[in-house]
């Protein structure tokens, strides 16, 4: 319950009988709420409202990690917009490690950030790649076996690894992932032979950085957050 204590607190509130919503006591812990519509009073008391939710697409460049605060005193996501955010209190939805650019979503609604993040809801991630190796259709194919064992979701009608282009010693592939583990695409390239050059993710879920240079970063319009919320519907 908002800055009332934990979890385990707020039940114990509530069971005792100081929480009212909509000026009727409650005593179930489950009972349900609308941010910003119903009034919740603790020892006759009005809660703060939550703060407005927040979503924001930031085109991330290289050299910034994907974290709140970084130990070692390296720039963070979070640097590029912290004075849009007013205060607000961010957080990165998922990670891109430090070299890998492109789509990243901030937010302050934490039901929406665990529910973008968890692989139980199989958002897809689209990267392009470029890559330095022999490509053939082998690798291509291990590629795509590996794609899907990994994200153990059902798939669209695109393969989930496709070559886009051939430069030489050099290929463009598009890989599309439903989760976000550590150094993935790095990491399935490696094993078969082909060494990443360059990594940049396109697209998380419907949403792109379309438009943004690197660094830029725009808040998300409604209609945006609405398919958001859609695609992480139980």
């Amino acid at each position: 319950m908002m800055g009332v204590g934990s979890r385990r607190d707020c039940d114990q509130v509530i069971a005792s009988g100081r929480v009212a919503v909509d000026g009727r006591t409650v005593r179930e812990p489950g009972t349900q709420v609308i941010p910003g519509k119903t009034r919740v009073s603790v020892d006759g008391s009005p809660l703060a409202r939550p703060p407005r939710p927040m979503v924001l697409v930031l085109n991330k460049p290289a050299g910034y990690v994907t974290t709140a605060e970084d130990e070692s005193g390296r720039p963070t996501v979070l640097d590029l917009c912290r004075s849009f955010a007013r205060g607000r209190r961010l957080f990165p939805v998922g990670r891109l490690d430090v070299n890998t650019t492109g789509v990243i979503l901030l937010t302050n609604d934490g039901i929406l950030c665990y529910r973008l993040s968890h692989p139980r809801f199989g958002i897809p991630r689209v990267y392009v790649a470029r890559v330095r190796g022999e490509m053939d259709e082998q690798r291509l194919r291990r590629l795509s076996r590996m794609a899907r064992l990994e994200h153990r979701a059902g798939i669209g009608e695109r393969p989930p690894v496709e070559l886009l282009k051939e430069l030489g010693k050099e290929s463009i592939l598009r890989i599309t992932l439903y989760e976000g583990r550590n150094r993935q695409v790095r990491k399935m390239c490696e094993s078969v032979g082909l060494r990443i050059v360059h990594l940049k993710r396109v697209q998380f879920g419907p949403i792109s950085a379309r438009g943004l240079p690197p660094g830029a970063f725009r808040p998300l319009e409604p209609r945006e957050i609405r398919s958001l919320r859609k695609v992480v519907s139980d």
